[in-house]
């Protein structure tokens, strides 16, 4: 089975190898986008989704960095160079004024819309553990007939989901408490009665979890721009950043 969803990036919070996980899909100028991490922006450059795009719905699943971090970023270009005024997805994990913080208006920079309304019938929102302090939001997706399970970070899923055909699910190599590692994602695929075919994991952390998975006889999302691209982008980024340094401490010294 291969997957439906596409992917931008698969990245966790401390993979600095790869793009922080993001989702997405398309329906013919529609796009719809899950979250908008650390790269994405530049992955989405890279990858020319946008072409053919006149609608875009961004849904945030929690506010946490890798997360939401491009998306003042993605909005600026999708108003500014695009001319499209992007769609937001209203649900929970951005309330308490989450999206002024990240310095965005609404009806400046997007529209406000909600789960499951007339003009945005795929997704439907149910909220799963995660940090101490937040909750996030898994994703129901309705799309290419195809009932789809994302569970967004996670540190378990506590309730049933016995009837999706697909199912896209945070598996950290540690687990530490706000992830779900290699066993509780076992507990769930057993208590579901889920078939491996069916499940794809992501949020990676490392070549190891990787390992495990393919240990495991399961797959890891493929992105559409190769993580090793990724990564030379990043290595790039780095020796600039380090050759900035370097000239301004020369300039330094030279006054």
């Amino acid at each position: 089975m291969s997957q439906t969803l596409k992917f931008l990036g698969r990245g966790s919070a401390f993979n600095k190898s790869e793009v922080n996980n993001c989702a997405y899909f398309k329906k013919g100028s529609v796009l719809v986008i899950i979250d908008c991490g650390n790269g994405v922006l530049d992955a989405i450059k890279k990858s020319g989704i946008m072409k053919g795009v006149k609608k875009v719905y961004q849904i945030i699943t929690h506010c946490h960095n890798d997360h939401v971090a491009d998306l003042p970023a993605f909005f600026d270009y999708c108003n500014d160079e695009l001319k499209i005024k992007p769609n937001l997805l209203n649900t929970i994990s951005l309330q308490g004024g989450k999206v002024e913080k990240l310095g965005l208006k609404e009806g400046r920079d997007f529209k406000f819309v909600e789960p499951l309304s007339k003009n945005f019938k795929w997704v439907n929102v149910l909220l799963v553990p995660h940090a101490k302090d937040m909750d996030t939001c898994a994703l129901e997706i309705n799309f290419d007939n195809k009932k789809i399970f994302y569970s967004s970070d996670c540190s378990n899923i506590p309730f049933d989901i016995p009837n999706y055909d697909e199912y896209y699910l945070d598996c950290s190599e540690s687990g530490n408490k706000i992830h779900m590692d290699i066993k509780k994602v076992k507990e769930i695929i057993k208590k579901n009665k889920i078939k491996k075919q069916q499940v794809f994991l992501m949020h990676i952390e490392s070549q190891r979890m990787l390992d495990i998975a393919k240990e495991e006889g399961l797959k890891v999302v493929e992105t559409v721009v190769s993580p090793e691209r990724n990564k030379v982008q990043n290595i790039k980024k780095e020796l600039k950043t380090e050759v900035s340094k370097e000239n301004k401490k020369q300039k330094d010294n030279e006054k």
